[in-house]
């Protein structure tokens, strides 16, 4: 079933002046029509409308691949796969990408809580970053992933340490949940982090993994309400459960987006993609934070890596030149619109609007409980 829905704000009880600004909004709104299409419960948005909305200039659909490209931007997938490239970087989304009579469709929710703030993170309403809260990973009787030539806690505070540096000679406050091999509780960690102001939340892993061969990046965020986290087949009762950290899904995925192109760009090794995941720090979190795994213990390659002074540097510059192109991608106090992601052969977009956020017509904020999940 089909359903073309045009949002149009309810107008109260009120003055004149009040009728006049919802009527502007309302117009706003009207900019551009989404076509919703309701599919096993899940509401979805056809491919097409997001080239338009989001004025791609070619659009292909060979077979069940896609991709569409703009002056600054390329966005590619395919139908049966949640995996999403935009300008070459790795997303998992949080649905597949489906195809339904014909035409190639992806879920609402994972146009307005990755698409949208990823491609237009200027309209995110935020403060600007003046601390960071850097989290080593495991600690004290805890090491976490182990290897022959070090465990994870040891290199995680390095990585924090170095990062520590770097963040502030540019200025920044800086605050460490752990400064040495100690234990720390998660939820103390999120208490901590929870007290600073106009702060972000970086917490730093190494990962380990059942494969030998498994290797790379990963960088996660928090998975917003009503989604399975990456790692899980199935959504369950506990996914529709609100994190303190949901109210801050907008800057989480842009903030992952930054970190995720430093640590590609940077670091470089096999990219895992941008993943969704309700760890304690990110879920209970009420400023914007990522997890971030540098490379896996378990990989003969990677551990070889992590255990070298220099790939430690360049994790800790990842991580500082995140922070930096998170705080200009927002643009704050800028009038103009600027991507979070971009490419480097291209020019700057033009500012001109391109009409209303995805965020008035297609607001995810009504959970409805699939059916799988009733029962």
């Amino acid at each position: 079933m089909v359903a073309t829905r045009s949002i149009f704000p309810v107008v109260m009880r009120c003055g004149r002046g009040c009728v006049a600004v919802l009527f502007l909004l309302a117009c706003q709104a009207l900019a551009f029509e989404w076509t919703l299409v309701k599919h096993d419960g899940r509401d979805y948005v056809p491919i097409e409308d997001v080239a338009k909305f989001y004025s791609f200039t070619q659009a292909s659909y060979s077979g069940d691949n896609i991709n569409l490209e703009g002056a600054t931007l390329r966005m590619v997938g395919g139908v049966n796969s949640r995996e999403l490239y935009l300008n070459g970087l790795k997303f998992i989304l949080s649905f597949p990408i489906i195809k339904v009579d014909d035409r190639i469709l992806m879920s609402r929710m994972d146009l307005s809580k990755l698409v949208e703030p990823v491609l237009r993170p200027a309209r995110i309403v935020a403060k600007p970053v003046r601390t960071v809260v850097l989290d080593a990973g495991h600690g004290g009787f805890d090491q976490g992933a182990q290897s022959i030539l070090g465990n994870e806690k040891d290199f995680a505070l390095d990585v924090v340490q170095r990062a520590r540096d770097l963040l502030l000679k540019a200025g920044f406050n800086v605050r460490l949940t752990r400064s040495a091999d100690v234990f720390v509780r998660l939820e103390d960690r999120v208490a901590f982090g929870n007290r600073q102001s106009n702060a972000v939340f970086v917490s730093v892993h190494f990962n380990a993994g059942a494969r030998e061969e498994a290797g790379g990046l990963e960088t996660y965020s928090l998975a917003p309400r009503g989604v399975p986290s990456t790692n899980s087949l199935n959504l369950t009762l506990s996914d529709f459960q609100p994190g303190i950290g949901n109210l801050r899904d907008p800057e989480n995925i842009a903030l992952a987006t930054a970190m995720h192109t430093a640590l590609i760009t940077r670091v470089g090794g096999n990219d895992r993609g941008i993943k969704r995941a309700r760890f304690i720090v990110l879920r209970d979190s009420n400023i914007p934070g990522v997890l971030i795994e540098g490379g896996f213990l378990t990989n003969p390659v990677d551990r070889v890596r992590i255990a070298t002074p220099i790939y430690r540097q360049l994790l800790a510059q990842a991580i500082y030149q995140g922070i930096l192109s998170y705080n200009r991608a927002l643009n704050r106090g800028g009038t103009s619109e600027q991507m979070m992601v971009k490419r480097g052969d291209a020019s700057e977009p033009d500012s001109k609007d391109q009409g209303a956020s995805i965020w008035d017509p297609l607001k995810p904020n009504v959970y409805t409980l699939p059916e799988d999940a009733r029962k």
